[in-house]
């Protein structure tokens, strides 16, 4: 019952608070991980994190890598532009080498520079898809954001093994890389044989009403999961792979316009079942982790690392943009890039989990990313005044 209760809370005000934030133009993510910093050991210390609550969240991690591998699709990764490329690759690799730099100077070991590096190098596609709206721009930079997906699955890959490996060389580099690569190719051979060309899961949407798809979808990320695990990568490179095998029945040819609509009506359910209750247990889960001893926060780091986060995307993905041809633009660009969020807060989780991250170090961590949830949207809005 004690567990329950916890659930309860947890969930209620996560859903309620983050609802309200989200009409006000925000993140719900901000919510649900403040509702775990309040109700948790940081502050009120009501709930304290068991093996049961992380079980939770553990599942919401894997659901969340589902739902971000649905999003990015095998068609819209084959139409990104060579120009939201360039972007991406800018942000990425500035932001990483910045992350890196500041935090070695700082006394960290190399390891760590490259988790938080890696933290700092994403960006956040459900909330740059939120913040541009329509804005003439908004499809370049989520294109971006696609590639910065891949690129921040890939670091995890070599991260994780790294971690198991103890330490990090070139043969890790190489096999891991070697591993990803032959993970995606099978899946996306296994998926356009399966379900574009034989239409194998064609009677898949026929048992909607009683909740086939969604049990289908969770039981593919799990065993995707698995696998990745049993070949040495991490289990959200799994999830991420069964969310792009999915994510295959939009390409599939259907013969009515009607069919078209109710296959991606059931495809939008599965996503929006997954993210309005599993996912935001994890971010909660996150906010429970933190201890009250806020004094391992380090104030230099803190404000090293805000300016790291914003300079890597806002200069690495302008100079980007500028390569690209967009030079009026690049500003807006770059602002728009710094978005962080989930996979951010998944990468240091795991940092944390491992004993690579220190306690300090993630607790500061958190706070940058709320930081830049919490401004990014505003700046954007500033640097894109009267020109939409």
């Amino acid at each position: 019952m004690e567990f329950l209760l916890a659930l309860l809370m947890l969930l209620l005000f996560a859903k309620v608070f983050g609802e309200l934030l989200h009409h006000y133009g925000f993140s719900p993510l901000i919510a649900e991980v403040a509702v775990g910093i309040v109700l948790g050991p940081a502050l009120l210390g009501l709930i304290t994190p068991d093996k049961y609550i992380e079980a939770v969240a553990m599942l919401g991690l894997v659901v969340m890598m589902l739902v971000a591998g649905m999003n990015s699709r095998f068609d819209l990764l084959v139409k990104v532009r060579t120009k939201a490329i360039i972007i991406a690759l800018c942000g990425v690799l500035l932001s990483l080498v910045l992350g890196f730099l500041a935090l070695y100077a700082l006394g960290f070991s190399p390891l760590v520079c490259l988790f938080v590096g890696a933290a700092l190098a994403n960006t956040s596609t459900d909330i740059l898809v939120r913040m541009t709206g329509k804005h003439p721009l908004s499809q370049l930079v989520v294109s971006a954001a696609l590639i910065d997906d891949i690129l921040a699955v890939y670091i995890v890959g070599i991260l994780s093994t790294s971690v198991a490996k103890g330490g990090l060389d070139l043969s890790v580099i190489l096999l891991t890389t070697a591993g990803i690569i032959i993970f995606f190719l099978t899946i996306a051979i296994a998926s356009r044989e399966l379900i574009i060309k034989r239409n194998a899961l064609r009677k898949l949407w026929r048992f909607e009403e009683r909740g086939v798809p969604i049990a289908f979808a969770l039981c593919l990320a799990l065993a995707f999961a698995v696998i990745a695990h049993q070949i040495g990568l991490h289990m959200i490179i799994g999830a991420y792979m069964a969310g792009l095998f999915i994510s295959r029945l939009r390409e599939r040819p259907v013969v009515t316009l009607q069919s078209r609509i109710r296959l991606n009506a059931m495809l939008d359910d599965i996503t929006t079942s997954f993210q309005s209750i599993l996912t935001p247990m994890f971010f909660v889960f996150v906010g429970l982790t933190l201890t009250p001893d806020w004094g391992q926060i380090r104030l230099l780091a803190l404000v090293a690392l805000i300016v790291v986060a914003f300079a890597g995307k806002f200069i690495g993905c302008g100079l980007g943009a500028t390569l690209a041809g967009y030079k009026k633009d690049r500003a807006a660009i770059g602002v728009a890039m710094c978005s962080r969020g989930a996979l951010e807060l998944a990468i240091l989780h795991f940092g944390l989990a491992a004993g690579v991250v220190p306690y300090g170090l993630f607790a500061t961590m958190i706070v940058v990313v709320l930081i830049i949830i919490i401004t990014t949207p505003i700046l954007f809005k500033y640097v894109t005044r009267g020109k939409t």
